[in-house]
Order: C-alpha cells, then sequence, then structure tokens
C-alpha cells in the first residue's frame, strides 16, 4: 500500500510540475523581446519624444532602452517612468542657454562676482598648481547639467542595476585614456547620463576611477549591438544624426570636431543600421546639434512624430513579430519625484573645515531633517557663486529608514586666471580692460591682482587681497591712472584736461546676503595736471593749478537685485557714500574737512510681461567750504556713472561731461519695451537742479534732456545706438553708439 501511494504521489507531482509549468513556459517564449535604440544627436535628440509619444500611442511595450548622448538623456529618464508627456514639457521649460553653460543666475552671485563677470567678456586660466589635476578639456564643465540630472532622477541616486530599472537600460561613453567603448548597465544613473554625451572638446569629460569618459557617439552612435547583447530580439532604432557635412559647410572649429566624430564612428553605424529591425529616420535638416531655441524643439518634437507616423506601419508589425497582437499595455502614470527627502547626514569632501562650517552656517544645514531638492541644489549654487570652490556637486545615497546621505564634492577654485574686456563707443572708439589673478599659498585665501585699461582712459594697479572669511576680505593697493577727456559747458567743448592721477588704497570689504556690500577704507590721490586747453570763455581760479593731493576717508553700501546687468526686468539697485577729504590727514586748507554726501537709487516697475518703467533719482552734496577743488566738483553726463571721474553722474541728453555746483539733484525716468526676447525700446527723460547751497536748489540753475535709443542685450554686453537732446544747454541731437560691457 506504501508503495503504490508513493508511486502515485510521484506521479501526481510530476503531472502538476508539467501543468504548472507549461503557461509559464508559453508565456516566456511567446513574446518576443523589443529594444528602443536612440542614436545621438545633440538637440536633435528631442525628435525622440515624438517618436516615443507614437509608440505609445501603439500600445507597443518595451523590453529595452538603450541610448548615445542625449538618446541616453531621453532614454535614461524614459527608462525610469518619465511619460512622453512629461518630458515634452520637461524640455520646453527649460532655460538651455544657462543649462548648457556653466552660467550661474545673476540673483545667485554675490554683488563682487556680478561685478566682474558683466565687466571682462572673457576669463583664461593661468598655468596649473602643483598636484592640481587639469580636468577641463572642455569649455563647459557641465556642472547645471549634472545638476538637472540628479534633480530628475531622484529615487535613483545611488548606485544601482539599470537591468532593475522599471525598463532595463544601458548607455554608451567613449574612454579616451583606453580608447574603448565602455557600456552602462549599473552605476549612478545621471554621472552615466552626463558621461555619454560629453562631447569632447565641449563638454568636460567625466571621470569613473582611471577612465575617461567623453560623448559615446564618438564610437557607437547606433547601438543596436548593445541591445542585442542584452536580449532584444527586435530592435526598433531611432536615427537623428544629420549627414555629413560637405565641403562648403565645414566652416568651424566645432563642424569640424563634429564631422570627426561622425567620420570614426561611421563604420560601426552601418553596421548597427543594417541589424536594425524597424529603423526610424526622423527628417533634421536644417537643425544642428545646438538648436536649443524652444522654436526649435516644438518642431524637432513634431517632426519625431512625423516620421513614426510614416513608419507606423513597420511599427506594428514589430509588434505583431513580438507577439503582442491586440495587447492593450498598461498606461504609464506621470513619474513622480521625491520632492521631500529624509536627511540623514551631511557630509563635505574635498573643504576646508572652517568653509564647511560657514557653509553649514549660512545654509542651515543638519544632521536628521528634512530637505527639498531645491534646497539642495540652493547649497551647490552658494558654494559656486560665493566661495572659493568652484565645483560643487551632490550626491544621495540610501542609509537606513528610506533616508538618505547627501554628500558634497568641492573643487578649489584655480584662482589664477586672466580676464579680457573689450568695447567700443563713439567717444572712445575703442577701450580693452584686462585683469590677471594670482593666488598665494596660504592658509587664509589671498591673492594679487593685476588690472588695466587701454583707451582715451589709461590705468594699471596692483592689489593685495585677503579673504578674512567668505564674503569678506581686506585689500589694499595702487593705482596710476592717465586721463584725457573733454569738459563741455552749455552743450558746447570748455576745455580740455590732461592729468595723471596716483591712488593708494586700502578697505575692509564685506558682502551680506549677496545682494549687500559695505566697505569702509582710506585712501591717498594725487593729481599731476599737465594742461589745460581751453576752447572758450575766461579761464577758471583753477586754471594754474599743477597738482592736487587728498588724504580721504571713507564708507560707501550697494544693494543690487537687478535680475539682468542691462535691461533688467525686476528688482532696485542703490548706493550710498560718505567721504571725508583732507590735504593732510585732518583738515583741508587748514579748515575743517571737506565732504561730500551721494546717493543713487535706480528701480523697475513692470507694467506688463514687455514694459516697465525706469524711475532714478541721484544726489550729491558737498559741504566744507564754497572752494571746491576741480577734482572733487560736481560732473554731470553720459548714460554710466564715474566713466570719466569718479564722482561723475550719469544724465541723458549731455554726452560729455559737465562741471555742476556744489549741490546736485537729479531725477530720471525711463520708458522701456522689450520686442522679441533681447530687443530693447527705451525712451528717457531726466532732469536736475543745481546750486552752490542746498537751500537755493529750488531757486537757480535748472538741467533738462533725454533720449530715445535702441539695445540688443547680446552675450557680449549691450549693443546700443541713442539719440540724445539736452534742450536746456544745446539745440543739437547727438548721436551715441555703445557695443559691449561698459567700463
Amino acid at each position: 500500500m506504501t508503495r503504490q501511494f508513493f508511486t502515485f504521489l510521484v506521479a501526481f507531482l510530476t503531472v502538476a510540475t508539467s501543468i504548472a509549468s507549461q503557461p509559464q513556459q508559453q508565456s516566456q517564449s511567446s513574446h518576443k523581446k523589443i529594444a528602443l535604440v536612440l542614436s545621438g544627436g545633440g538637440a536633435k535628440g528631442m525628435a525622440h519624444i515624438g517618436v516615443l509619444k507614437v509608440i505609445e500611442q501603439a500600445g507597443i511595450p518595451i523590453d529595452y532602452v538603450v541610448g548615445t548622448s542625449m538618446g541616453s538623456i531621453i532614454g535614461g529618464l524614459y527608462a525610469i517612468g518619465y511619460t512622453p508627456a512629461q518630458l515634452d514639457s520637461m524640455v520646453r521649460v527649460q532655460d538651455w542657454t544657462e543649462l548648457l553653460t556653466d552660467r550661474i543666475q545673476r540673483r545667485d552671485k554675490n554683488i563682487l562676482e556680478r561685478e566682474r563677470s558683466e565687466k571682462y567678456l572673457v576669463s583664461y586660466p593661468i598655468g596649473r598648481r602643483k598636484g592640481q589635476a587639469d580636468v577641463a578639456g572642455g569649455f563647459i564643465k557641465g556642472e547645471n547639467l549634472s545638476d538637472l540630472f540628479n534633480e530628475l532622477t531622484s529615487g535613483y541616486n545611488d548606485s544601482i542595476d539599470f537591468n532593475r530599472l522599471p525598463i532595463p537600460f544601458a548607455c554608451v561613453a567613449y574612454d579616451i585614456t583606453r580608447g574603448e567603448e565602455t557600456v552602462y548597465h549599473s552605476g549612478i544613473l545621471a554621472k552615466c547620463m552626463r558621461a555619454s554625451m560629453a562631447i569632447p572638446g565641449v563638454f568636460t569629460p567625466m571621470r569613473d576611477g582611471d577612465k575617461v569618459l567623453v560623448d559615446g557617439g564618438v564610437i557607437n552612435n547606433f547601438p543596436v549591438d548593445v541591445a542585442r547583447q542584452m536580449g532584444a530580439d527586435i530592435v526598433i532604432g531611432i536615427d537623428v544624426q544629420s549627414k555629413l557635412r560637405t565641403a562648403d559647410k565645414l566652416s568651424g572649429t566645432l563642424s569640424v570636431l563634429l564631422q570627426l566624430v561622425d567620420l570614426t564612428g561611421n563604420e560601426k553605424f552601418q553596421q548597427n543600421r543594417d541589424d536594425t529591425d524597424t529603423y526610424v529616420k526622423v527628417d533634421v535638416e536644417g537643425y544642428s546639434s545646438s538648436s536649443f531655441t524652444t522654436a526649435d524643439i516644438i518642431t524637432l518634437i513634431k517632426r519625431g512624430e512625423q516620421a513614426a507616423n510614416e513608419h507606423l506601419p513597420a511599427l506594428l508589425q514589430a509588434k505583431e513579430q513580438a507577439g503582442y497582437t491586440g495587447h492593450v499595455p498598461t498606461v504609464r502614470k506621470p513619474f513622480e519625484k521625491e520632492l521631500l527627502l529624509g536627511i540623514r547626514h551631511i557630509i563635505f569632501q574635498g573643504i576646508e573645515s572652517d568653509d564647511a562650517k560657514w557653509i553649514i552656517r549660512r545654509c542651515n544645514l543638519r544632521d536628521n531633517t528634512m530637505m527639498t531638492l531645491e534646497e539642495i541644489k540652493a547649497v551647490t549654487t552658494l558654494i559656486r557663486a560665493n566661495t572659493s570652490y568652484e565645483g560643487a556637486y551632490y550626491q544621495l545615497s540610501t542609509a537606513d529608514n528610506g533616508r538618505h546621505d547627501l554628500t558634497y564634492t568641492l573643487v578649489k577654485k584655480h584662482e589664477d586666471k586672466l580676464d579680457l574686456g573689450i568695447r567700443f563707443d563713439s567717444d572712445e572708439f575703442i577701450s580693452l580692460a584686462a585683469q590677471t589673478t594670482f593666488g598665494l599659498k596660504t592658509k587664509l585665501p589671498q591673492k594679487i591682482i593685476i588690472d588695466g585699461r587701454m583707451g582715451l582712459r589709461m590705468n594699471i594697479g596692483a592689489t593685495y587681497n585677503m579673504e578674512t572669511s567668505p564674503l569678506s576680505s581686506f585689500d589694499m593697493g595702487y593705482q596710476f591712472a592717465y586721463n584725457d577727456f573733454d569738459v563741455f559747458e552749455d552743450g558746447k567743448k570748455w576745455f580740455n584736461t590732461t592729468h595723471r592721477k596716483h591712488t593708494v588704497r586700502a578697505a575692509y570689504n564685506n558682502v551680506w546676503i549677496r545682494n549687500f556690500r559695505f566697505s569702509i577704507g582710506a585712501m591717498f590721490e594725487f593729481y599731476d595736471f599737465k594742461k589745460f586747453l581751453f576752447d572758450k570763455g575766461s579761464d577758471p581760479e583753477w586754471f594754474d593749478i599743477d597738482h592736487e593731493k587728498h588724504f580721504t576717508y571713507f564708507a560707501t553700501l550697494n544693494y543690487d537685485s537687478y535680475d539682468r546687468a542691462y535691461y533688467p526686468r525686476r528688482g532696485v539697485n542703490f548706493s550710498a557714500s560718505y567721504h571725508i577729504y583732507t590735504d593732510n590727514l585732518f583738515k583741508y586748507n587748514n579748515q575743517a574737512p571737506l565732504t561730500a554726501v551721494s546717493g543713487r537709487f535706480e528701480g523697475v516697475i513692470p507694467i506688463t510681461n514687455r514694459f516697465s518703467l525706469v524711475p532714478a533719482a541721484y544726489m550729491r552734496m558737498l559741504f566744507g567750504s564754497s572752494d571746491i577743488p576741480f577734482t572733487l566738483k560736481n560732473v554731470i553726463g553720459g548714460d554710466m556713472g564715474g566713466r570719466y571721474v569718479e564722482q561723475q553722474m550719469p544724465f541723458i541728453g549731455l554726452v560729455h561731461p559737465e562741471i555742476c555746483d556744489n549741490s546736485l539733484i537729479i531725477a530720471s525716468l525711463k520708458a522701456r519695451q522689450r520686442m522679441g526676447a533681447s530687443h530693447y525700446l527705451t525712451l528717457t527723460g531726466n532732469y536736475a537742479i543745481t546750486s552752490d547751497m542746498p537751500k537755493d536748489l529750488l531757486r537757480n540753475e535748472r538741467i533738462y534732456g533725454g533720449g530715445i535709443g535702441y539695445g540688443y542685450d547680446s552675450i557680449g554686453g549691450p549693443l546700443e545706438i541713442s539719440f540724445n537732446y539736452a534742450g536746456s544747454r544745446s539745440n543739437e541731437v547727438s548721436t551715441y553708439i555703445n557695443l559691449g560691457f561698459k567700463f
């Protein structure tokens, strides 16, 4: 009986196992695996989104996603759950100019860094310190892109197996140390995507251990072979590459470089294309890798949809061949980022302990807390914009109970650099500015700055700067200036002055909350006059001076919340200063010292999205003596304060500087209309009152004028032309042209 029961049990288990396994085997074998391969192509890769829309509408399940360069970015985001609609919305709202540069928004820079970046056109590193790796190799470090990828892949920030993503994924990079392809099936998703799109010579390569990785398009821009290795039975390949350029289109460094990249991987591309079951070629004629304008992106997405619809019969045939006839896939829910993260520990790497304490205190960071993605990103922005660290990257790793460890890795700023600026205008014709910075190997950050200017106004100087703490410093220096300019009266040239000026200055500077700067210090100024050449009228009392000297004590306060340096759309710009002038440290001409109080206020009132009013007021009052030396007199004229002399105040209508009385108040109003993205039409009116005594301001001289101008806000500074008129001083209309940053 026992033997019969045992025989029955074995037979039952055999049959049951066979029955249980049969559906599973049928399920595994009835559907072939479909892979989606997305080529690289820079901005042209936006067309992939349009193809994905059609693929989802056709109900074609995707078992693998493989991409290179932009294909790896679109593919990686699709693999973790982003829908085509989400991708469409995301690429349209991005500021691609900011993302594809390392530019920091003006609002995130401190006021000192704004002044530097809005004066010099280019910055070039000088030399390399011993032991400091040169990891550049590209114009763009890609920090903004890295931040975006970290944000978009929130929830997948750890080093993970890409086969465990909602759709298994792989991307291709090229290791230039070994000259071989690197295929990522695991790792930190954001870093792998960033490595795959590092175009040689454009983006800084990514480093992974002893590998130096650049754009995978160099070796495999259409990685069908990778999809086959992952187990794909059917491959749908989307190609957004341009044709090889003809001789007449190889006219720039970038076009030649991209042509070389295309030629290097062309043989493998042909092989992979031949191994594609459904090949979809998107028409990208007329677009390039850098076509990132909103209009271009919209058109490229539509072209992707158009190409996919044209190949819809072939796509549906691939679905049928895979065994999905009649299959209705589950509707993908929109991807949800982890917006609020539990942080266990905050860790800093590559940073001095004092700097870490300052960042922790400034950003109110602490362990065992909750942080949003915006708060995490704000720390990296603060570091890049306001400290001696140029690189700041964050990494989230899962710790316990769903919490994360947040690690910030910092790269010390390369202080040794050369900054260059150039501008043209109708008054000086051409002006050049240069600044060289040399960092010193000391515990406290210290540097030597040598700067100069060439044009009708020339100067050269050297400054020693010691950073006592982040955003506060002590500096002292010497400046030599040579000045040759005309002074006008009633719109006509009065005289020309030529002089040399020697300045020795020491000051303490402090920046508060990025927008405020406070300075206090002292300086010695010595003027050596070479000549005064008069065109009309009698010579003033100070005509026979040959030199002038001042020992000056000063305090200044600046506030700047403009969103843009030129043509701001919102914000306020304010400054105030107090100067005490002596000729022997205590008195002036054996009397009480001369004092000057000055202030400036400008603000933007947006009326509509394109039309703004810009009211402004300026004042400077001199006290202590009616006998004010020529070097301290109030001066107005031009559209830029401090151009010829430090105390010069702007006044539209007067192109050239004019001397005013000891008390001066100016009111101005601009009406500005934006046309297109960066074109502006500005109508300006201003009114000034001046007298020797403040009490006589309302009874003495009045000056009025205005102008109309067109400007274009270019990457190299404003390009402007204006027509100006000062009815109280001259009956002639003057024309002024400016090209470039103002300095």
